[in-house]
């Protein structure tokens, strides 16, 4: 049943400035009427691509004892504030080992950079979330070319624009934005307290903060996996798993393994 289950938001950034600019499409949600045997959700990675390496293979060795295919759900924010944004997209771009899979869902982060090559926003609004670390790592020196080359902001953009990879562009359009079983809810940063998924927007599901942190009991009947919200460990209750822990800032990256009734955690340091 799991093989044959697996045969775009109103605007995701808001600057308060009303203008002419599209809306962005809605994003897909992917839901699944049986719960995979084992799944390893893998926390905010934020361009930190070594530590991504080593988590993933810490993974693979903990993996070898569980027969079937595996699922890595991968929960958004790849990119942006960490050293090499460029290098995540391709690793996540290619093949994972054999007997494991790969999902990738929407961070707020990558709907940002999306919504940036589309026009949506402007490169002002990205940089204060980190994206000039993701221009370096495509090969544009923010700082040296406006200060020093004197190019203005809209040039700096213009060139990086034509110049970013036509598949990670695909890849960023094609991200969902949530990953639903009967048992668990994968989504970047969490839901609404006490809205049915189906009317939750992606602005909820990529952005929320407070209000799910400090519900409790969320009322979806779901256990929410998700990352967004940085903390010195993971935070395991009744109803959510938060397993962002703060990579980009010399946090570990951590995982989560769900096989069964199992919750275990695994974590490299960054």
């Amino acid at each position: 049943m799991f093989a044959k289950a697996w045969q775009f938001v109103r605007r995701l950034f808001n600057s308060g400035v009303q203008d002419e600019r599209p809306l962005a499409p809605s994003r897909r949600r992917i839901e699944l009427s049986v719960d995979p045997p084992c799944v390893y959700a893998i926390g905010d990675i934020h361009g930190c691509i070594e530590a991504l390496r080593r988590l993933e293979t810490k993974i693979f060795e903990d993996a070898q004892p569980t027969i079937g295919t595996k699922l890595l759900v991968y929960i958004g924010d790849f990119i942006d504030r960490g050293p090499d944004s460029a290098a995540v997209i391709d690793h996540l771009l290619s093949e994972p080992p054999a007997g494991f899979r790969r999902l990738c869902l929407a961070g707020n982060h990558e709907a940002m950079l999306f919504d940036l090559l589309e026009g949506r926003i402007g490169i002002g609004d990205w940089l204060q979330f980190g994206g000039d670390n993701t221009l370096f790592s495509y090969g544009f020196d923010f700082n040296y070319l406006t200060h020093e080359m004197r190019l203005g902001h809209e040039a700096v953009l213009e060139e990086f624009v034509t110049a970013f990879p036509p598949a990670h562009r695909q890849f960023l359009s094609a991200l969902p934005v949530a990953f639903s079983t009967p048992r668990f809810l994968f989504t970047h940063a969490g839901v609404r307290p006490g809205t049915p998924l189906a009317d939750q927007t992606d602005h909820d599901l990529m952005w929320v903060r407070d209000r799910f942190l400090n519900a409790g009991d969320h009322g979806l009947g779901k256990i929410v996996v998700h990352g967004h919200t940085p903390a010195s460990q993971p935070v395991q209750t009744p109803f959510r798993i938060g397993i962002d822990t703060g990579a980009y800032m010399g946090g570990p990256l951590t995982a989560v393994r769900l096989l069964g009734e199992d919750v275990r955690f695994i974590s490299v340091q960054s």
